[in-house]
């Protein structure tokens, strides 16, 4: 699969065109990623998104003194790390391969490129991660509660 039919399939760019696809495309950058590699880590300063084009990345919190909690397992066709799009804070969980993975990435300044290109379309893009972030909110309410307690 191409990294514009990948796109296409994401939920990222759901209801665009082709032609905005298109336009946003060009601006990521494709990644090759070992097996058991740490994509980045909790603290370190965020700067991507990522679009998984093969391959599965786990994502992960640390719960305590050297205590890793799995949250996510995700494959082909989902992404992650979109806060970085949204603000210029410190990752809050850590991504690591699982196995050989091919990443599509859009950095901030990328991003900020695509919102003087086509704001609509980046709009879009911040409508949709928000509601993926409000999804996770409520999912991980609970475990975040019960690893504060």
């Amino acid at each position: 699969m191409d990294n514009l039919e990948l796109l296409q399939k994401t939920v990222l760019f759901k209801g665009s065109s082709r032609e905005e696809i298109d336009l946003a495309a060009g601006l990521f950058q494709e990644r090759q990623i070992r097996p058991n590699t740490t994509i980045f880590a909790e603290k370190m300063p965020s700067e991507s998104l990522y679009v998984i084009k093969s391959g599965n990345v786990r994502i992960s919190i640390m719960a305590g003194e050297g205590e890793e909690k799995s949250l996510l397992l995700l494959g082909p066709g989902e992404f992650f790390g979109e806060l970085a799009l949204l603000q210029e804070e410190s990752r809050m969980v850590s991504a690591r391969s699982e196995t050989v993975v091919e990443l599509l990435v859009l950095s901030r300044a990328d991003f900020q490129a695509l919102m003087d290109l086509d704001p609509r379309t980046a709009a879009r893009l911040v409508h949709t991660i928000a509601k993926l972030l409000a999804m996770r909110v409520k999912a991980y309410g609970k475990l975040f509660r019960d690893m504060l307690i």
